[in-house]
């Protein structure tokens, strides 16, 4: 080994043995139960091919210049399945052995490079940049490779090369300058042309052209034609950032739209596209990339994750492994698909008639930073906005960009405000400093909200200050419903800044965006993939039990969360085949105590009731309705206003924990869990003791209180701050107060 090799082993080895600040030591997120059972099988069988060396047991003759290439699939797999490589010593022993062993071809090289960016640690940025070094020397003149290097050699019309090697190649680079390694223009701009001269007249990509009879043939499959639209993607987030930043279209940009064009015309999960079963692994894997750098969730109206998913999932073999004979190198792919492709997605973009993408990597390297520095994988999509609800469920954040008008149909209005009644949250921002684009979301947001108006953000927010400080731009707008933000508006361009990355004096706009994503996930929640917030509705019997609940409307910030109650009643007809029905808000003194037995009263302000809503909130209770209660997002000042007015209805008492409210409904409350704004601050002995109030008539209770929030932990979203029961709790106290005002 050189000398070289054994300073950079010697890095590598502190590296290894190092202890990080940020080092991930367990997954953020679980997948959905046969996914993740999948992977964990996956997992399981790569470790079991490498040897007490870290060698993959079927690793590549040192002859062979595909030697490694097995060994640091390996590891690049497994480190993206979330395998800590501190506590597993194969898979620590497998990055060591890739140092030790001098690499001589072009996919081992690549793989490495890959491999060490993973890591997510600075102190690898030299042996980055030597391997980046590396692949750049190893091309043609012209940017086509082979597996072995040519040093720039002149490429002629007898020369061997193949796009798969030029797509590790460049996966390798791109990986080095993620780290901060810089890489020199010249090699994007001679990957740009190689690539865009390979590309055929049908928009797809062969393996290699051929020139027969003064034509040029090359047959174009799936697998290439996605490393191909990966790789220009790639070059031009690289070379294309000026025109991006100016909000101007890219010169030979719809090279990537024909090939995804190509993509979406001959999708298919089952096979590799137009090449059958050959080469199908390596389709998911370059499929995969794909998706994460264009944000496409569908393409020919496929979700290509949900289906490719299904097929691994259908073909994995008892062992946990895919395909026949040396299975490694398939199952690495396939493991990769499951882990990469499945990621949590932050950010929905959103895609409206207009200039909606002047900066198309803002939300790719929003997300990579915050996946980078948060050590969470997190990703990233593309939502039309005339597309289906269910697409848009997967993000936390609708984010919505433009540099001219913004203009919606009312269709397209109900569609965002579900959205942000789920849980969601609404981010703009107008680019190149947008006066039309800011002025029409002003007018959008009135019409998504009409009993919210936008204002300043405080200046204590969390969105302000939760992580760091140092933040920009301050001056936000913003609409609240009192328990938590809706939507965030910036006449200040973000985009920008998120296009060039986060150097020292864009930093500040990063730290916000870090800010609200820890403010959204509860300091990193992160729902997986494909596992949205709304449970499918489940068929119930014309005679299952109906429950009604009537929706109280009164002067005031009533009902701010409206799903709640809806999400409710899906989770009831699938676990307990109820069916629950709710009224539209209904003011006090119109309440039918025969039509709805149970009336829902909350909100996040003061609430002061009019003499004639007094007088019908008795009446109601007079003829045997019951009221619940509860502030949402545990707002004090409800709190304070509602225990004084059930005062006025009798003596208020705690419910005690042998109550048949909790032991004889629906579900049995035991021990709770509290939001953990709520949990870190109370006594020991109380941390799981519900703690419901109650004015009883006869013996029964009349209104029941939480001062704790119930209406968002029915919605079921995460959220920093929120002061009440988790959502599961929430849910099922919630349900086990409205079964016992049922009874009478």
């Amino acid at each position: 080994m050189s000398r070289r090799a054994c300073l950079c082993a010697t890095v590598l080895i502190c590296l290894l043995a190092g202890n990080f600040a940020q080092a991930q030591t367990r997954p953020y997120h679980a997948r959905a139960g046969q996914v993740q059972r999948a992977i964990d099988a996956a997992v399981e069988y790569v470790l079991s091919r490498l040897n007490s060396a870290g060698q993959a047991k079927d690793e590549y003759p040192p002859s062979d210049p595909r030697f490694g290439t097995r060994t640091l699939l390996c590891a690049y797999a497994l480190i993206s399945a979330e395998v800590d490589y501190r506590k597993t010593p194969k898979l620590r022993r497998a990055i060591q052995w890739a140092m030790d062993n001098e690499l001589r071809g072009t996919y081992a090289v690549a793989l490495r490079a890959m491999t060490l960016a993973a890591l997510k640690d600075d102190r690898a940025k030299n042996l980055l940049a030597r391997d980046m070094r590396w692949l750049g020397r190893a091309a043609y003149n012209n940017g086509a490779y082979t597996v072995r290097p040519m040093g720039g050699g002149k490429f002629t019309s007898q020369s061997s090369y193949d796009i798969d090697t030029g797509y590790f190649a460049a996966l390798g680079v791109w990986a080095s300058a993620s780290r901060g390694v810089e890489v020199p223009s010249g090699y994007w701009k001679r990957t740009k042309r190689f690539w865009l001269n390979q590309q055929r007249p049908d928009g797809g990509w062969a393996y290699r052209l051929h020139k027969v009879g003064g034509k040029t043939i090359g047959n174009t499959y799936g697998s290439t034609t996605a490393q191909g639209v990966a790789v220009l993607s790639i070059c031009f987030d690289q070379l294309g950032r000026r025109e991006f930043l100016a909000c101007k279209p890219v010169e030979h940009y719809d090279a990537i739209n024909r090939g995804l064009e190509w993509l979406s015309r001959n999708f298919s999960a089952e096979l590799n596209p137009r090449k059958g079963p050959e080469w199908y692994f390596r389709w998911l894997f370059a499929l995969q990339r794909v998706g994460l750098i264009t944000g496409r969730k569908y393409l020919g109206g496929v979700d290509w994750y949900a289906a490719g998913s299904r097929e691994l999932l259908r073909r994995q073999q008892a062992d946990g492994s895919w395909h026949f004979g040396k299975r490694i190198e398939p199952t690495c792919l396939a493991l990769l698909f499951l882990t990469r492709g499945g990621a949590p997605i932050l950010v929905n973009k959103l895609d409206y008639p207009g200039q909606w993408n002047p900066r198309p990597h803002d939300a790719a390297n929003m997300t990579d930073w915050l996946s980078y520095n948060y050590e969470r994988p997190l990703g990233w999509q593309v939502v039309d906005v005339d597309s289906k609800q269910g697409d848009w469920d997967d993000g936390r954040i609708l984010y919505i960009s433009g540099s001219g008008p913004v203009a919606m149909s009312d269709e397209q209005v109900l569609a965002i405000r579900k959205f942000v009644q789920a849980g969601g949250l609404i981010l703009s921002e107008a680019a190149g400093n947008s006066g039309e684009f800011s002025l029409d979301m002003h007018r959008l947001y009135q019409r998504i909200f009409p009993r919210y108006r936008l204002g300043p953000l405080p200046a204590g927010h969390p969105i302000y200050t939760l992580q760091f400080s140092d933040v920009e731009p301050t001056g936000l707008v913003a609409i609240t419903n009192g328990a938590r933000v809706l939507a965030v508006h910036s006449s200040k361009e973000l985009s920008r800044a998120l296009e060039i990355g986060a150097a020292a004096e864009h930093r500040p706009i990063f730290n916000l965006l870090a800010n609200l994503y820890m403010y959204l996930t509860d300091k990193g929640f992160n729902r997986p993939r494909g596992q949205a917030w709304p449970v499918e509705p489940t068929p119930l019997p014309a005679d299952a039990p109906t429950w009604s609940v009537a929706i109280v409307k009164y002067r005031g910030k009533y009902d701010p969360e409206p799903a709640g109650l809806a999400r409710l009643a899906k989770f009831l007809a699938r676990e307990k085949q109820v069916r629950l029905k709710k009224s539209t808000p209904t003011p006090l003194e119109k309440l039918d105590a025969s039509l709805w037995p149970v009336a829902h009263i909350t909100g996040t302000g003061k609430i002061e009731l009019t003499e004639a809503e007094l007088a019908g909130m008795r009446k109601y209770i007079d003829a045997g309705g019951v009221i619940i209660a509860d502030a949402t997002g545990g707002a004090s000042a409800f709190t304070a206003s509602f225990e004084k007015l059930m005062s006025s209805f009798g003596e208020v008492n705690l419910v005690p924990q042998n109550s048949p409210i909790y032991q004889a409904g629906p579900y049995r409350i035991g021990p709770v869990r509290y939001r953990r704004v709520v949990a870190r601050t109370m006594p020991r002995s109380l941390k799981h003791a519900p703690r419901l109030e109650a004015v009883y008539r006869d013996g029964r209770a009349v209104i029941i209180f939480s001062p704790d929030d119930l209406s968002a932990g029915l919605v079921g979203y995460p959220l920093w701050g929120l002061r009440g029961y988790t959502p599961t709790d929430a849910r099922k106290i919630m349900a086990n107060l409205i079964h016992h005002a049922q009874k009478k």
